[in-house]
C-alpha cells in the first residue's frame, strides 16, 4: 500500500508542473522559413523552460542534473533555429531580427547556467541558478515567439516604431506572477497529499506507519519552505507592481491601456494620486469625479489609472496616456461600453490642461 502512496506522491508532484507539449511544427507548412524557424526556436526553448521549472522545485540533485542534460540539448537546438531564423529573415524585418538576437542572448545565458548546475554540488547554489535560468529561458521563449509574429508571410517592412518593447518591470510582473501561481498550485497539492497521507497513516501500523510519517514530515518541511518563498515572492511582486504603476503613467502610448488587468490595484498597490503628467501632448480619458476616494476594485481591470485630489475633498479619475485624439476616443468608447457613461477626453500640453481644440491644433501641425 505504501508503495502506491509513494507513486501517487511522485506523480502528483510532476503533474502539478506538466504543460501541454505541442507537436513541433512542420517547416514545409511555412512559406516564410524565418517564421517557421522562430517558432521552432520558441518551442525548443519552451521544452528547456519546462525542465528549468521542474528543477526549481526539485530537491533531488541527481534528478535536477538529469533534467539539465535534457535542457541543454533542447537549448542547443533552439539556438540553432534562432540563428536560422535570423539569417532567413528579410533585411526589412528589423524588429524581428532584434528579438531573435535577444532570444539568442537569453538562450546562451541559459545554456551556461544549465552547465553550471551540472557541475555544482551546493543545494542553495543550484536552487538560485535554477531560478535564474527559469527567468532567462522564459524570456527566450517570449522573444522568439514575438519574432515569429513579426515575420509576416509577405515579409512586409517591420520597424521598431510599430511596436513598444515591454519594460523590465512588465517582464518582472509576469515572472513573479507566474512564480506565485506555481507556489500556490504546489501548496494546494501538498495540502491534499497531507490529508490523504494522514488517513493512510491512521490505518497503518509498524514500519509502514513510520514510513508514511517520514513522508509527511518531508512534505511539511517543503510546505514551510514554500510558504516562506511565496511570502517573499508576494512582497517582490507588490514592489514591482507599485513601481510599474508609476512607470506606466510616464509612458504615452496606446499599447499600455487596457481594461483587462484584473486585480492589479488593491490595498498594497493603490491607485496613484496626483501623478505627474508626461511632457508634450497627452490625452487622457476622465472616467469619474467623486466626493470621496473610491476603492480600487471600483475600477478593476482599467490600467493605467490615476486620481487627482481636488480641494481635499473631491477625486477625479483618469485612464491612459495617449498621444493622439483617435486613440483616446477609442479608449473612451471602450470605457463607455463598460459602464462609465460619463467618460470624456481631456488633454494636456506639458502637464497643463488645455482645451481639446488647442490639443488638436498641436497634434495636426
Amino acid at each position: 500500500m505504501f508503495e502506491n502512496i509513494k507513486i501517487i506522491f511522485s506523480v502528483g508532484f510532476f503533474c502539478c508542473f506538466s504543460i501541454l507539449n505541442a507537436q513541433k511544427i512542420d517547416l514545409n507548412d511555412y512559406r516564410n522559413k524565418a517564421q517557421g524557424y522562430a517558432i521552432l526556436s520558441a518551442q525548443y526553448s519552451n521544452d528547456a523552460y519546462f525542465f528549468a521549472r521542474q528543477n526549481y522545485f526539485l530537491m533531488d540533485v541527481s534528478a535536477i542534473k538529469q533534467n539539465c542534460d535534457s535542457a541543454i540539448i533542447s537549448t542547443q537546438i533552439a539556438i540553432n533555429y534562432t540563428d536560422s531564423a535570423y539569417v532567413a529573415a528579410h533585411d526589412s524585418c528589423l524588429f524581428a531580427k532584434e528579438l531573435m538576437l535577444d532570444a539568442k542572448n537569453y538562450q546562451q545565458k541559459s545554456l551556461q547556467r544549465f552547465k553550471q548546475i551540472i557541475g555544482a554540488s551546493d543545494q542553495n547554489f543550484i536552487h538560485n541558478l535554477s531560478l535564474e535560468v527559469m527567468y532567462s529561458i522564459g524570456n527566450a521563449v517570449t522573444d522568439a515567439y514575438r519574432a515569429s509574429l513579426e515575420l509576416s508571410w509577405e515579409e512586409e517592412e517591420i520597424t521598431p516604431e510599430k511596436k513598444r518593447d515591454a519594460t523590465r518591470l512588465e517582464s518582472d510582473e509576469i515572472s513573479f506572477t507566474t512564480i506565485n501561481e506555481l507556489y500556490t498550485k504546489r501548496l494546494e497539492e501538498i495540502k491534499k497529499e497531507l490529508l490523504s497521507l494522514e488517513i493512510e497513516k491512521n490505518k497503518s501500523t509498524g514500519k509502514q506507519k513510520l514510513e508514511i510519517s517520514n513522508v509527511i514530515t518531508q512534505l511539511k518541511t517543503e510546505q514551510k519552505e514554500l510558504l516562506l518563498k511565496s511570502k517573499n515572492s508576494d512582497d517582490k511582486l507588490i514592489q514591482v507592481k507599485n513601481d510599474l504603476s508609476e512607470e506606466m503613467l510616464k509612458i504615452v502610448n496606446k499599447d499600455i491601456f487596457t481594461t483587462e488587468k484584473k486585480d492589479f490595484y488593491n490595498a498594497n498597490v493603490p491607485i496613484p494620486t496626483n501623478a505627474e503628467i508626461p511632457k508634450g501632448l497627452v490625452y487622457k480619458v476622465q472616467i469619474g469625479f467623486f466626493k470621496h476616494q473610491l476603492p480600487a476594485k471600483h475600477f478593476d481591470g482599467i490600467f493605467p489609472i490615476s486620481s487627482d485630489k481636488i480641494d481635499n475633498n473631491y477625486y477625479k479619475y483618469m485612464a491612459g496616456n495617449f498621444n493622439n485624439y483617435a486613440d483616446a476616443k477609442e479608449a473612451k468608447i471602450t470605457l463607455t461600453k463598460k459602464g462609465y457613461a460619463d467618460a470624456f477626453i481631456v488633454s494636456f500640453i506639458d502637464g497643463v490642461k488645455v482645451p481639446i481644440s488647442e490639443a488638436l491644433k498641436k497634434e495636426n501641425k
